[in-house]
């Protein structure tokens, strides 16, 4: 994957972006209109002026800067002109991992004084005398305000510096503000409308505190006259870092007038205006996965990828890009393990199942420890993620858990419709297999197929009914198999042994279902016959008239069938149904469901 459009690090162009560049043809985003918009607009501005662009990560903040400062190679790599703009990049992140926190700020302004000096040098019309006089000048006195930081953090006076017996370092930083402005001068005051532009990256992967003190740092003391300052910047973490500072009750009242205060232009990235249909199929054109090659010709192929794409990890193009990277790598395992390439159906099973890991870790860890048909289907149900220990803090990352739970969903929904072979909006233990087998040869989990224990005792019933009995059949096909008990979510079906499940909701035990030679099907309810009865006269007098079948579809344990295996009180007399309507006779079953359950 040697495509640039792959790599994990945003889009850098080694031109100007001229109408007819080829550099043109990389921007799928169809970001470069908001970037020539940003460049007129900070060639034109007046200074000094701040500009937030705000987004998550991964979402195109850096791949914006970069089309306006270019790579740095070339007269002109970038949108904004060279004769007007003299452009600083700066990376607080690493400042916030080897800098103490008690002068970080301090040593970014440092460096960033030190990078503009490193650029003007370059600089025919700057005189280098001065230029060399500004910098000492600066950094003489913002070396002073660092150690007097220092200092003081150790508990230490300045006595160490000879001539200062205390330091001011609130002056000192004002002096130095006058002295970079100075610096900044020698290029902005030797032609019309130049100025510095600093472009600073990554302050949301510091601690917000400190992301927030080097931005008061920067606007206090740097913010000076010439210079336009483009921050990637996320809001939240500005109010995070202002609540750690100065606490929630000040970030509620005045947490939106401060960042207003230090951002004059918020830019938010127009991830509702990106082309992901045309970014998505030329990633998977390109990325050399020999399933999709020729996705963009199959409209079929081509929505089952952007639906899963967009129900997963939405419109961040860093993530998108992990999804189809990791893809590629695990159908190169699926490609050495199954001897052979992937085929369409399996590379899209796969990308299902990556768009998974990468958009919700917790429910794919869920799922691989349990891959049955069971749990892919509960995993629809919110009010089983409501319950689920690994949604929480899916949830906790989302600031709309509605709109993460539609999205499940409609992931599963998409997936389903892939696998479901015969469109009658179930999925069996036989459909699941390609998934299982996706998820065993590409290493992703070791995977046995298995019947889900549910389908096991359908199975089971079937050996064991030696007449072929027409009143069990009839029972399992036309009624069970179309009810809560058999279709629900709620209801978890365990293996008890080789001759019964044990039904299980909410962690309790609500009833068994026993298979054995002599009786193929015993249905027991771990409730009293009286309160069964009690609850199905209620539930029919709601409907109409009570029938005698209602009244004597339950009766008590008694004799031979109190020793039976399995557990239950009352047992569920299914002969009777058989007289009744198939779609009264499931509903009737269904009522049982809510009487057990109490619902």
């Amino acid at each position: 994957m040697s495509d640039v459009t792959l790599r994990e690090a945003p889009l850098k162009f080694s031109s100007s972006l001229d109408e007819n560049d080829a550099a043109r043809k990389t921007d799928t985003l169809n970001l470069i209109p908001y970037a020539e918009a940003l460049r007129d607009f900070i060639q034109q501005c007046e200074t000094p002026l701040t500009i937030g662009i705000q987004g998550d990560w991964g979402i195109g903040r850096t791949t914006l800067m970069n089309m306006l400062r270019g790579s740095g190679e070339g007269e002109q790599s970038g949108l904004l002109d060279v004769m007007q703009c003299k452009t600083i990049s700066f990376d607080s992140w690493p400042y916030a991992q080897f800098d103490p926190d008690n002068h970080m700020a301090a040593a970014c302004l440092y460096a960033l004084t030190n990078q503009l000096a490193g650029v003007l040098s370059d600089e025919a019309d700057v005189d280098s005398d001065e230029l060399t006089a500004c910098l000492e000048a600066a950094n003489r006195t913002l070396i002073i305000a660092m150690q007097q930081i220092k200092n003081e953090a150790q508990g230490r006076s300045s006595d160490s510096l000879a001539e200062i017996s205390h330091i001011d370092v609130s002056s000192h930083m004002l002096v130095f503000k006058g002295e970079f402005e100075k610096l900044v001068s020698l290029w902005a005051l030797s032609a019309d409308d130049r100025r510095v532009v600093i472009f600073v990256d990554d302050l949301d992967r510091i601690r917000p505190v400190r992301a927030l003190e080097l931005l008061e740092s920067i606007k206090n003391f740097i913010d000076v006259p010439g210079c336009v300052f483009v921050m990637a910047l996320d809001y939240d973490v500005v109010q995070r870092g202002m609540a750690e500072k100065l606490g929630h009750d000040l970030q509620k009242t005045s947490g939106k007038a401060f960042f207003d205060k230090m951002i004059q232009l918020p830019f938010i990235m127009p991830t509702t205006s990106y082309r992901l249909d045309k970014y998505i199929i030329d990633l998977l054109g390109k990325s050399g996965l020999p399933c999709i090659r020729n996705a963009s010709c199959d409209p079929e192929s081509r929505q089952f990828y952007l639906d899963i794409t967009s129900f997963t990890v939405g419109r961040n193009p860093r993530s998108i890009k992990r999804v189809i990277n990791y893809t590629h790598l695990l159908e190169r395992i699926h490609h050495h393990n199954a001897g052979r390439d992937t085929t369409d159906h399996e590379c899209k099973i796969l990308y299902a199942l990556v768009s998974m890991q990468i958009a919700w870790p917790e429910l794919f860890q869920h799922l691989i420890r349990d891959p049955s048909v069971d749990a892919i289907t509960s995993l629809q149900s919110w009010a089983y993620l409501d319950k689920l220990p690994e949604a929480a803090s899916l949830f906790e990352r989302s600031p709309d858990e509605e709109l993460v739970k539609n999205a499940i969903s409609a992931y599963f929904d998409t997936l389903f419709s892939l696998i479901d072979e015969n469109d009658d909006g179930q999925i069996d233990t036989r459909e699941l297999q390609p998934v299982l087998k996706v998820m065993e040869l590409a290493k992703i989990t070791s995977v046995e197929s298995y019947e889900r224990p549910r389908d096991w005792f359908i199975r089971r019933v079937h050996e064991n009914i030696a007449d072929g009995s027409p009143l069990i059949e009839s029972f399992l096909n036309k009624v069970f198999m179309k009810s809560v008990w058999y279709l629900g979510t709620e209801i978890k079906y365990r293996k008890a042994g080789h001759r019964y499940i044990t039904l299980v909701y909410n962690r309790q035990q609500i009833g068994t279902l026993v298979s054995l030679r002599s009786q193929p099907l015993v249905f027991r309810l771990a409730m009293s016959p009286e309160q069964v009865m009690r609850g199905l006269k209620e539930y029919w007098s709601s409907k109409h008239a009570v029938r005698s079948e209602a009244i004597s579809l339950v009766r008590n344990t008694f004799g031979s069938e109190a020793a039976l295996t399995g557990y239950g009180d009352t047992l569920v007399d299914f002969s009777k149904m058989t007289n009744m309507p198939s779609s009264e006779a499931i509903k009737l079953l269904n009522a049982l469901f809510r009487i057990v359950t109490q619902l």
